[in-house]
């Protein structure tokens, strides 16, 4: 079996995804091993919103806890440009397995995301020139791999990163090979030893479980019989998803930013409930709602912090008023504190829609919950009139 660990939510669904790909029985939990093993256990934590002291902190203990009850193979799923406490993170996980080296391949080359000489880019152009550079939490303001795996870790001392065109691994300490296609990353996979934390994004990740597990893509139509009655929750202000909104509403789907109010340090518990009431109002009428923190960018992340905590008990209110049947969620912060909020832990991943946007199904309910990283798209015709399908 193999134990994946995420530092969030969404990242952890696009793990989950390769496996439906490719008929691999998986299993979905967050911040705990899931009670129904399977093939693939993916463990989504959401450590990017901790302080890197307790990144580290909350991984060994995860670590250790996984070891206590199996001898998984552990793969540490990262961000693919870095963002988050990764260093700190892998870090944690190799001292609790006792590993001496750190083989870390981030790169995702199908979607132009690759690592050149030792720096990163994203469809040719240097990390720190594109829309990351304006990352709320983690800005790229450094195209340099090691520059960026230092930048947020807590550790009086980093231990020594070798990059560029790695050929073998032996001193001790973390490997990050440059890769700029898929042939880059299977190479890269075979670096790895049993004396090694084997780490990076998702793309990496397919290409290592083919050559242990031997599969084949397995073919699936992708046709919807969703019901119309859905709630979408946004808290990414990437330009793909406020486009969408904008989409939806022009479709006379009825479309909710936070008001002033609810973006200010204080909150009346009152306003916030008048404010969901609205929302289950609409919903009565329309069967569908989209609820949105904001269209423009929230760079202060404190403030981050409590808007997730509002969009959470909004979200709460509205999903105990209204019997809904697709919840459908942005953004991998977002998405870990919806859930979270309801006490939502244990999942079934039923579908890849399109890479990275996965739909599960809650152990103890009969709620289904389809979520994706704020960059990416939702599928075309995902929220049309309701299809045949076999999904």
């Amino acid at each position: 079996m193999i134990t994946v660990v995420a530092d969030d939510i969404t990242g952890a669904a696009e793990i989950a995804g390769i496996c439906l790909r490719y008929g691999i029985a998986v299993s979905f939990g967050i911040d705990a091993i899931p009670e129904r093993r399977a093939t693939v256990n993916v463990v989504a934590t959401d450590t990017r919103s901790l302080s890197a002291a307790d990144a580290y902190k909350r991984h060994f203990i995860l670590a250790k806890a996984i070891r206590a009850i199996s001898d998984d193979f552990i793969f540490k799923k990262v961000d693919s440009v870095l963002r988050g406490h990764v260093l700190n993170e892998l870090l944690a996980l190799s001292a609790a397995e006792e590993k001496e080296h750190i083989l870390l391949q981030p790169a995702n080359p199908q979607s132009k995301r690759c690592i050149v000489k030792a720096s990163y880019y994203i469809d040719n152009i240097p990390i720190e020139k594109t829309g990351f550079a304006a990352d709320p939490e983690f800005p790229a303001t450094t195209s340099s791999v090691v520059s960026l795996l230092t930048a947020s870790r807590s550790l009086n001392k980093a231990p020594e990163i070798f990059t560029g065109n790695i050929k073998a691994i032996q001193s001790q300490g973390v490997y990050v090979p440059d890769c700029e296609s898929v042939e880059d990353l299977k190479t890269n996979g075979d670096l790895y030893s049993s004396k090694m934390l084997i780490a990076g994004s998702s793309a990496f990740f397919e290409q290592f479980l083919l050559k242990r597990v031997k599969a084949v893509a397995v073919a699936k139509p992708i046709s919807y019989n969703f019901s119309k009655d859905y709630f979408l929750l946004s808290g990414s202000t990437h330009p793909n998803s406020i486009a969408f909104a904008k989409t939806l509403e022009k479709s006379n789907c009825p479309l909710f930013l936070f008001p002033n109010k609810l973006l200010e340090d204080q909150i009346d518990v009152s306003f916030l409930e008048d404010f969901s009431a609205q929302i289950i109002g609409a919903f009565l009428k329309s069967k569908r709602a989209v609820l949105r923190v904001s269209n423009t960018l929230i760079k202060q992340k404190g403030r981050i912090t409590f808007l997730k905590a509002r969009m959470s008990a909004i979200t709460k209110r509205v999903l105990e008023s209204l019997n809904v049947s697709e919840l459908f969620i942005e953004g991998g912060a977002t998405t870990y504190a919806v859930l979270t909020a309801m006490d939502w832990t244990t999942f079934t991943p039923i579908s890849e829609l399109a890479p990275g946007v996965i739909r599960m199904k809650h152990h103890n309910s009969s709620q289904h919950i389809t979520i994706k990283p704020g960059s990416y798209h939702w599928p075309e015709g995902l929220f049309n009139e309701p299809k045949e399908s076999t999904i």
